[in-house]
């Protein structure tokens, strides 16, 4: 549970103590911080109508927030003894789930159920602890019932989305991001998880303007610039992804991912000198990192340093024999070298491996085919 629930007035006279109650509640309800200042007041309003289960339920519910499990458990079984209804059922739950209680917390949010067939926060919950239990195309289903219910319940729609990315229903996972984005257009989790999934499909243009608007809500955000500057790429907008990965750099000097593709990026642009220092410095810091060193190998084979360049893709091919670049980076240097024999072995090892790498085709063919005599 999230939110607080402040009761109305109880009681016609000041001196009604019923009254004063939810005088105090209300008051403890907008600090809503689980501050002492909060619990104190939930405390003195149980004291003074022991009968009203507003109180003990918001003293539940600032425990929660405080991580004190065990008092938010004892007050929202004293709050649905007093009054069994299903808010109250659902905030025990959630709280028995957090304690790892999965078989009571399906208890109680079935027990809600059955007061409130419809209850959001009762299937949202019933469908955490099918996945938990590795039901997931129950907890789909669940879902997609609570989403027939409240077709504005955003939770509900980002949720769908997650669980049917788990299974590979990357069209399900699409459109319950959408949803969720069309109910809640700054709900930035949804946003990005959508531009992700986007990209992946390949629908490159939507997948453009949704990182654009993550970009716009949260423009520090690391995950958000790597994910533009990957669809800037792929559209060919070069110019527009080196800007997003030199953010990245300034934002987090750590990431040797985005300095690893920036590097990479900036061969494409044939800007080769600044292509090799910024990937010999990342492989000095992750030198287990084929990508990098295969990378920095064509780099340094373009600015002429085939020594370096030899070394940097056969470490590259040691790491990761798989990386059909650096075999045909390798044949093009050893074809430079004149031996092109090894050089016919190179570019057919990254045709096995990519069939239709056209550059190494038409490499293969310039060296005189097949290397098999």
């Amino acid at each position: 549970m999230s939110s607080l629930m402040c009761v109305g007035v109880q009681g016609a006279f000041s001196e009604d103590p019923c009254f004063t109650s939810a005088q105090l509640i209300k008051k403890a309800v907008n600090l809503g911080e689980g501050s002492d200042a909060e619990v104190e007041l939930y405390q003195e309003a149980a004291r003074l109508c022991p009968k009203m289960a507003e109180a003990p339920f918001n003293l539940g519910l600032a425990y929660q927030k405080r991580g004190e499990l065990e008092s938010a458990e004892r007050e929202l079984r004293k709050a649905v003894s007093l009054k069994d209804e299903e808010l109250f059922r659902v905030g025990l739950a959630g709280v028995l789930l957090q304690r790892g209680e999965v078989t009571a917390a399906r208890e109680q949010y079935n027990a809600a159920l059955e007061r409130n067939p419809k209850s959001i926060p009762a299937q949202q919950g019933v469908a955490v602890i099918l996945e938990k239990q590795q039901k997931l195309p129950e907890a789909i289903e669940t879902l997609e019932r609570a989403g027939q219910v409240d077709p504005t319940n955003v939770v509900t729609f980002f949720n769908l989305g997650v669980l049917s990315e788990k299974l590979n229903r990357w069209e399900a996972a699409l459109a319950a991001y959408k949803r969720a984005v069309e109910n809640d257009p700054k709900h930035i989790q949804a946003l990005f998880a959508l531009a992700t999934v986007q990209a992946r499909l390949g629908y490159l243009h939507d997948a453009r303007r949704s990182f654009q608007r993550a970009a716009e809500m949260i423009p520090d955000d690391v995950r958000v610039q790597v994910g533009l500057a990957e669809v800037y790429e792929k559209l060919g907008e070069h110019a527009l992804a080196e800007s997003a990965l030199r953010r990245v750099v300034v934002l987090a000097p750590q990431n040797t991912l985005a300095q690893t593709n920036l590097g990479i990026l900036l061969n494409e642009m044939h800007k080769f000198e600044e292509a090799r220092d910024i990937l010999k410095k990342v492989a000095e810091v992750d030198g287990s990192n084929a990508r990098v060193w295969s990378a920095l190998g064509r780099a340094q084979l373009e600015v002429g340093d085939v020594v370096a360049a030899e070394a940097s893709l056969r470490r590259s091919l040691a790491l990761d024999g798989s990386n059909p670049f650096a075999h045909n980076n390798l044949g093009v240097l050893l074809q430079r070298q004149g031996k092109r024999r090894e050089s016919r072995r190179e570019f057919e090892m990254a045709l096995q491996l990519r069939p239709e790498m056209e550059i190494a085709r038409q490499n293969l063919d310039a060296v005189g085919g097949s290397a098999v005599d």
